[in-house]
Parts: structure tokens; C-alpha cells; sequence
């Protein structure tokens, strides 16, 4: 047997031995298989599973902060990467204080990294990341956390320690919408990289969690928005938020504008109704132009499927495919949809007299 040579790992090497890997994938499952069986659940009725973050405490107190809103000042359990359970008023301190998040404060130390914000002030980075891991009404809580421990496993630990609380209550008419907060620490537990997620990594972090709650039995993909044909942007959660609250100023409506309570969609949409008042159209080259290099990166991939499915021998697929491809809306951009809205309502673009509840249907 050929001989076997120990090696010695040295303290000063990042990282060191990854003991933790599971075989993660460092990138989105791209291929013409794995995409095809993602858009073809899609078609079939499956539910669109959703992850995103939604903030990050700078420091412990902010970590801290956020743990109490999770998990209700103590009403609700926070389970760890260790396997514990904790209850009660004094969890979230427990966690700050075994994940040593005062470490921060002391000067030079890696968490004392700093960048600078938007006022252009140096900000401390973020020491955890708060992740939600969500599915829609009529999902089973226990599955979806069950898919969310499976998640957190394969993908931080032995590298970023974490803890989650799920919410599984009832919101009025909408009934039971169970989702999970996860909070992961950014620094690296044995001296490798922060964590930094981007778009690709939230893109694979869904496909993996729709991959587990599939193993589970629950019906779930993660499509990208651009598959599907839909073109508007992602709005910031306090943005989304205030453009679905009724505008405070004039008498609640029963039909929400699109610009609700939210001020930036309100500039956007004062911006295109005065490019209509001088114009009569809207120009905006440049965001049509990436579009359109997005649809033909969306044309690309149907086609790649179509060739994938026939090669299979899966014809009846192949041709849903096709009439999936041709039933894709054409590309509009954001301005574009709104200026159709509004050249629909010939009043809400007035010069005067104008009413910010007609703004859009």
C-alpha cells in the first residue's frame, strides 16, 4: 500500500481544515437539467419558496435587538447550532454572550473593520446577518423548519455559528404564513472569510431550500423573477412596505396606488408623469436596452431546455416549454409599465388638480 505522510496544518493559515463542507456547491445549479425541473415544478403548481435578508446588527446590542424581536421578548424558542433550545427573556443574551459579540469593541480587532455609509460616515460592518427563510400560507410550519435546519447545516456550520426562531402564527386574513428568522454570525469561526453574501449566493440559498422542502414532501421551487417574464425591480423592504400602505394624507382608498405611503415611488411617479406632460412617451434606453440582454439570456436557457428535453425523449414537456416561451410578456420596463398605467387614466396626468389616490390603478 503506498505510504500515507502526515501534514501539519499551521495556526496562521486561514481557515485551516474545513472539517464542515457537506459538499456545499459555490454557485447556483445553472445546468439545463437542474433548470428545467426547477421551471417545469413552477408550471406544475409549485410554490415559490423565499429567502432574503433583512438587515444586520453593527453591533451586540443591535444582534441582541433583533433576537428579542424574533423571538417575542421571550415567548418564543430560539434553537442554536449546538442543538439547544432556549426560552425566556434571557435567551438573546445567552447567545450574544457565547457568540462574544462584544469582541468588536475592542480596537483592531476584526470586527472593528469599518466602511463608509451612504452619509459618508465610517459604519462598524455587520456582526450577524438576519436571513428569512419563508413560504406561503397553507405550508406546514414543521416542514419548513425541519428544511431551514437542513439549510443552516449544509451551508454554515463548523464555519458561521447561527441561531432561528420560526413564526408560524396567524396574520387575519391570510392565515398561517410560516417563515423562519435565522441569524448568522458573519465572522468566520476559525479565521476564514466573513460572510458576504451576494445575488448569487440568496439565488442558490433558495434553490437549496426548495431542494429540501421537496425531500420533505412540500412542493416548492426557486425560479428567478426573469424566467417567469416578469420585469419590475425588487423594491427595498421599507420601500415595498410604505408603496402597500394607503397614503396618510388623503381619505383611505379600497384599491392601494403603487405609490401608497412610500416617498420614493412617489417622486418616481411625479418624474414620469411630467416626461409624459412634455413628451407624450418615456425614454429610458439604457434600462431597456439591459433588459432586453436579459430576455436573450432567458431565450437561451428555454431553448437549452427544449434540446435537453427532446434529447430525453420528453416531448409532451418540450412543447409545454415552447408555449411557456412564447407566452412570456413582452419586455417593459418599470417606467414604461407606468406610463401605460397612467396614459390609461388620462386625469391622473394633469397639470393641476391632481389626486395622488388616481395615480395608478
Amino acid at each position: 500500500m503506498p505510504s500515507k505522510r502526515p501534514f501539519r496544518v499551521t495556526r496562521d493559515v486561514p481557515g485551516g481544515i474545513n472539517p464542515g463542507s457537506f459538499g456545499r456547491k459555490a454557485r447556483p445549479d445553472a445546468s439545463p437539467a437542474g433548470w428545467t425541473e426547477r421551471m417545469g415544478a413552477s408550471g406544475r403548481g409549485a410554490k415559490e419558496v423565499l429567502v432574503k435578508i433583512s438587515g444586520g446588527g453593527r453591533d451586540a446590542d443591535g444582534v441582541q435587538a433583533h433576537f428579542e424581536y424574533i423571538d417575542r421578548h421571550g415567548k418564543l424558542d430560539i434553537e442554536t447550532d449546538q442543538g439547544e433550545t432556549l426560552h425566556g427573556k434571557t435567551a438573546a443574551t445567552a447567545i450574544i454572550n457565547d457568540w462574544t459579540l462584544d469582541y468588536g469593541a475592542v480596537p483592531g480587532a476584526p470586527h472593528s473593520r469599518s466602511k463608509a455609509g451612504p452619509d459618508g460616515q465610517r459604519r462598524q460592518p455587520r456582526q450577524a446577518f438576519n436571513i428569512v427563510l419563508s413560504m406561503p400560507a397553507g405550508t406546514p410550519p414543521d416542514k419548513v423548519i425541519q428544511a431551514v435546519k437542513k439549510f443552516a447545516r449544509e451551508e454554515f456550520a463548523h464555519q458561521h455559528r447561527y441561531a432561528m426562531t420560526l413564526h408560524a402564527e396567524e396574520k387575519g386574513k391570510h392565515g398561517t404564513h410560516p417563515h423562519v428568522h435565522l441569524v448568522v454570525k458573519a465572522e468566520h469561526e476559525y479565521g476564514g472569510p466573513r460572510l458576504n453574501p451576494r445575488k448569487g449566493d440568496l439565488q442558490r440559498w433558495r434553490e437549496r431550500f426548495a431542494e429540501y422542502l421537496t425531500e420533505l414532501g412540500v412542493a416548492a421551487t426557486a425560479t428567478r423573477r426573469e424566467d417567469r417574464g416578469f420585469v419590475k425591480t425588487h423594491k427595498k423592504t421599507p420601500i415595498y412596505r410604505a408603496a402597500h400602505r394607503a397614503p396618510k394624507t388623503v381619505q383611505p382608498v379600497t384599491l392601494l396606488t403603487a405609490a401608497g405611503d412610500s416617498a420614493f415611488m412617489r417622486r418616481k411617479l411625479e418624474g414620469v408623469k411630467r416626461e409624459l406632460r412634455a413628451t407624450g412617451t418615456v425614454a429610458e434606453r439604457d434600462a431597456y436596452r439591459s433588459l432586453n440582454n436579459v430576455r436573450a439570456q432567458v431565450d437561451n436557457r428555454y431553448q437549452e431546455a427544449i434540446l435537453w428535453l427532446r434529447q430525453q425523449g420528453r416531448e409532451g414537456e418540450a412543447r409545454r416549454f415552447e408555449l411557456m416561451h412564447r407566452n412570456l410578456p413582452p419586455v417593459r420596463s418599470e417606467k414604461e409599465l407606468i406610463a401605460e398605467a397612467l396614459l390609461s387614466q388620462p386625469r391622473a396626468i394633469q397639470q393641476k388638480g391632481d389626486d395622488r389616490s388616481r395615480l395608478l390603478p
